[in-house]
């Protein structure tokens, strides 16, 4: 029996994704398991500044910018996916480290493969996307480092 049946591998489409979908790949291949791959596009909001000193941090939501930042990864997503002969690819909008969270519970991930940047400086405050699934995911999840 296969250790791992579905995989699910993300991408930022840095060097560093792009090892954890070819280690993925390989997990794949090895276990005969189905592969997803997918990217959260994390569409940045802007303080309201006069809504700062009122009510805390609300933001402002471009909407013109989700769009396009939506179907440019989207488009990115699929020229990787086609690349690299993988059927399933997902483009979804939100909190980077919620969104793989979720989306591995929904279609039943036993495996969550991801690029990891070291951390440095203010990212080892507030960790990062690769530490929240470590710490969230209720399946194993490969970190694969740079250059690894």
């Amino acid at each position: 029996m296969a250790m791992y049946q579905r995989i699910l591998v993300t991408t930022d489409f840095s060097d560093q994704s792009l090892n954890a979908l070819k280690k993925a790949m390989a997990l794949a291949q090895s276990n005969q398991a189905k592969l997803e791959l997918l990217h959260v596009v994390d569409v940045p909001v802007y303080p309201v500044l006069e809504d700062v000193a009122v009510m805390g941090m609300p933001s402002l939501w471009d909407e013109e910018l989700a769009k396009t930042l939506f179907s440019t990864s989207e488009k990115k997503l699929n020229d990787l996916a086609k690349q690299y002969g993988i059927e399933n690819a997902i483009t979804v909008s939100g909190y980077p480290g919620d969104e793989i969270i979720t989306l591995a519970e929904i279609n039943k991930a036993d495996l969550i493969v991801m690029g990891f940047h070291g951390l440095s400086g203010f990212k080892k405050l507030i960790g990062s996307t690769t530490h929240s699934v470590i710490n969230g995911a209720l399946c194993d999840v490969l970190a694969v480092k740079a250059g690894a």
